[in-house]
């Protein structure tokens, strides 16, 4: 396996490239959620953006996994095609491992306005890290890491905004029951399930 920790020369400028575009305008839609909370924008265009914002990031990261299988997360000395099939499984479930286990609880006071541009302020700085890190060759593990803290911030922020959205404008004034709010609640999680998971 190669050394993760050390810069690796770039092979392939165009695959940097479309990835350092894909993170900028990743970057440009976490600044826009961060115009939309502050101005006090529906929640359901937050939420709209929120999923756009996710999948955006699902998109870059893939790119960026790919790119770390290239160039430095799949042993070099690899031929055989299941060999380098298994290898880069195993990174992508890593990686995967990596997202999940950064699932944080929701703070309290999450979905106080402040809070949510914190936490959207604190997202941009770690996109900015995955660049940061890809520059020059870049740092493979670093990159992975940064990705992964930059998903589990926009999975509490997905999660603190249905929350505070469910309670202000998803779940209908008119439904009293029980089970009226419960129906209307489990609308809203499959609507938003992007956002969420």
């Amino acid at each position: 396996m190669t050394d993760t920790s050390a810069p690796v020369p770039l092979e392939d400028p165009a695959d940097y490239k479309r990835i350092v575009n894909r993170l900028r305008r990743l970057g440009g839609q976490v600044r826009g959620l961060q115009s939309m909370v502050a101005s006090g924008k529906e929640c359901e265009a937050v939420l709209t953006q929120i999923m756009a914002a996710k999948s955006a990031l699902n998109q870059v990261g893939m790119h960026v996994i790919g790119h770390a299988m290239k160039r430095c997360l799949v042993d070099e000395q690899l031929a055989d095609r299941d060999e380098v099939i298994d290898a880069a499984f195993s990174v992508f479930l890593r990686f995967r491992e990596l997202t999940c286990a950064n699932q944080q609880p929701l703070p309290p006071g999450a979905d106080d306005p402040e809070q949510l541009l914190a936490l959207l302020r604190r997202l941009e700085n770690e996109i900015e890290g995955v660049e940061t890190a890809i520059q020059g060759g870049g740092d493979c593990e670093r990159a992975l890491v940064e990705l992964t803290a930059a998903t589990g911030t926009l999975n509490t922020v997905g999660l603190a905004v249905v929350g505070h959205s469910m309670r202000g404008c998803l779940v209908d004034d008119g439904a009293q029951t029980r089970e009226q709010i419960i129906d209307q609640a489990i609308g809203v999680f499959l609507r938003y399930s992007a956002c969420v998971s």
